[in-house]
C-alpha cells in the first residue's frame, strides 16, 4: 500500500518526539514511501520575527534571531547524535537566510517572495534532519526537495497548486517510491513557474501531504497531529470531547470552514479528488484513536450530529437595504484577496450582511478602510456550527435543537448547500458556555 504520512511541528519540536515520530515511520513504511514534514515547532514563527526586525531595518536584532535559531537546530542535531552528517548540509540553508535577511534590512522592505525563500529554509532543515535521523537509525531515507514537483502559481504566501502540472513532475517519485524507497519532503512549499519559492499559506503542510498523495497514486494519506484524531468538540472548552472514529468528507470539510483546527479546508479538496483514505492520529499515543476520512459517508443516525465547531474573531459587514448590493460583493472579494476567510454573504430585504474573518493585518486593515467608506462593521462575533452527516435525514432536529436556545442572542443563521452544516452567528462571549452545552445536548445526550 502506497501511504504518504505528513508529520506536524509539534510532533518535531524536540529530540523526544523526532525519536516518535521516526518509530511511527517505521512502523507505517516498513516498505517505503513518502514523509512530509513541517519546520520544527516554534521555527516558523522564529523566522517571521527576524524577518520583522529585518524590514524595519534593525538588521543586528534579525541576525540574532537566525543564530538562536541554528543553535537550536545544532542542540536538536546533537541531541539525537546526527551533527556531524547534518552540520555541513545545513550550512547553506542558513548562510541563504543570512543573506536573504541583509537584504530585507538593506531595503527596510520583506517582499512576499523573498519571504516564502525565507519560510522555505524552516522546512528545509526540518527535512533533512529526520532524513539523516532515519539513515543513522537504520532506515535508508533520501531527502527529495518538495518544489521540483509541488507545481504553483505565482501567488507568493498564499500560492495556488497546479494539479497538472504537479502530477506530471511527480513521475520520478512515483517510480522511486513503486520500487520501494523512502523519501522526506518538505511541507508548505511549491515553486512557481519561474522557479522561485513559493508557500501555500494556513495549513500548508497538511495540503501538501493530500496534494503529493493525489499526484503519487496514494491509497493512504496520515496526518500525525498532537490530539486524537478530529474530536466531537475543542477539548479547551469541553473536557468530554472524544474522538470520531470515521467521517465523511463533508463532515470534514463542514469542520474545517467552522473553525476545526486539525485540518484545513484546503487540504481536503485533493481527497476528493484522489479518492485515497485520510487518517488523522496522534503522534503522542500512535496506538491510540485515529480519525478516518472516508469519500462516501459511514452510517449515521438520522438527525445525528458528528460534531460542534466553532470560529471566534469574526466581523460583520453591514449594507442597508437601499445601498448597491455590488458593494457588498466588492468588499467580499477585496476582504479575500487579503487573506480573510468567508463565512456568508446574505442578500435580504432589509440589507446585505457579509460575515469575514480578517486573519491577516492586510485584511484587518481593508476592513477599517471599509468602515470608513460607510460600511456598517461589527466585531466580537462568533460562528458556531453543528455538523453531521444525519441532518441530512433528520431535518426537524435542527429546528428542535434552536428551540433549545430562543434565549441566546442568534443575529443570523448559515447552513451550508450539502445540508449537514447548521451554523449560528452570536456574540463571542457567548462561546464558554454555549459550546458545553450544545455538547452536552446533542452529543452527550
Amino acid at each position: 500500500m502506497r501511504k504518504v504520512l505528513k508529520f506536524g511541528g509539534t510532533s518535531l519540536g524536540s529530540a523526544g518526539a523526532l525519536q516518535r515520530a521516526a518509530g511511527i515511520i517505521r512502523e507505517e513504511l516498513p516498505r517505503g514511501g513518502l514523509v512530509v514534514v513541517s519546520a520544527l515547532s516554534g521555527t516558523t514563527d522564529a523566522l517571521l520575527r527576524a524577518m520583522e526586525a529585518a524590514s524595519r531595518g534593525e538588521r543586528e536584532a534579525a541576525r540574532e534571531q537566525a543564530a538562536t535559531l541554528w543553535r537550536r537546530h545544532l542542540g536538536v542535531a546533537r541531541d539525537l547524535g546526527v551533527l556531524e552528517a547534518l552540520e555541513p548540509l545545513w550550512a547553506p540553508e542558513f548562510q541563504r537566510l543570512a543573506g536573504l535577511l541583509e537584504g530585507m534590512g538593506l531595503l527596510w522592505e520583506a517582499s512576499p517572495r523573498a519571504r516564502d525563500a525565507a519560510l522555505a529554509v524552516g522546512e528545509t532543515l526540518s527535512a533533512l534532519l529526520v532524513a539523516e535521523f532515519l539513515n543513522a537509525q537504520g532506515t535508508g531515507a533520501r531527502f527529495a526537495d518538495a518544489r521540483s514537483v509541488l507545481k504553483t502559481d505565482s501567488h507568493h504566501g498564499r500560492a495556488r497548486p497546479r494539479p497538472e502540472a504537479l502530477r506530471q513532475a511527480a513521475g520520478p517519485w512515483r517510480q522511486a517510491l513503486e520500487a520501494g524507497e523512502l523519501w522526506v519532503t518538505q511541507g508548505f512549499l511549491g515553486a512557481a513557474p519561474d522557479g522561485s519559492t513559493t508557500t501555500l499559506g494556513r495549513g500548508g503542510s497538511d495540503t501538501s501531504a493530500t496534494l503529493l498523495g493525489e499526484a503519487l497514486d496514494a491509497e493512504e494519506v496520515q496526518i500525525w497531529t498532537d490530539v486524537d484524531g478530529v474530536l466531537t468538540a475543542d477539548p479547551s472548552l469541553v473536557p468530554e470531547a472524544r474522538p470520531i472514529p470515521a467521517m465523511s468528507l463533508r463532515e470534514a470539510a463542514a469542520l474545517s470552514a467552522f473553525g476545526a483546527k486539525v485540518l484545513h479546508a484546503d487540504a481536503l479538496a485533493p481527497v476528493g479528488r484522489g479518492g485515497f483514505r485520510l487518517v488523522v492520529a496522534n503522534t503522542h499515543r500512535p496506538d491510540g484513536c485515529r480519525t478516518l476520512i472516508l469519500r462516501e459517508a459511514p452510517p449515521r443516525r438520522p438527525g445525528e450530529i458528528t460534531s460542534v465547531a466553532y470560529k471566534e474573531g469574526v466581523w460583520a459587514l453591514r449594507l442597508p437595504a437601499e445601498a448597491d448590493l455590488e458593494r457588498l460583493a466588492d468588499a467580499a472579494f477585496r476582504l479575500q484577496e487579503t487573506g480573510a476567510a468567508r463565512y456568508g454573504l446574505l442578500a435580504t430585504p432589509e440589507g446585505g450582511l457579509l460575515l469575514v474573518r480578517p486573519e491577516t493585518e492586510a485584511a484587518r486593515n481593508l476592513v477599517e478602510a471599509l468602515a470608513a467608506e460607510g460600511l456598517q462593521v461589527e466585531s466580537g462575533l462568533a460562528v458556531v456550527a453543528l455538523v453531521g452527516e444525519g441532518l441530512r435525514e433528520g431535518r426537524g432536529r435542527a429546528l428542535a435543537i434552536l428551540a433549545n436556545l430562543h434565549a441566546e442572542p442568534i443575529a443570523g443563521l448559515l447552513a451550508g448547500d450539502t445540508g449537514i452544516a447548521l451554523a449560528l452567528v452570536l456574540p463571542q462571549e457567548r462561546l464558554p458556555l454555549l459550546i458545553p452545552q450544545l455538547h452536552r445536548h446533542v452529543l452527550e445526550s
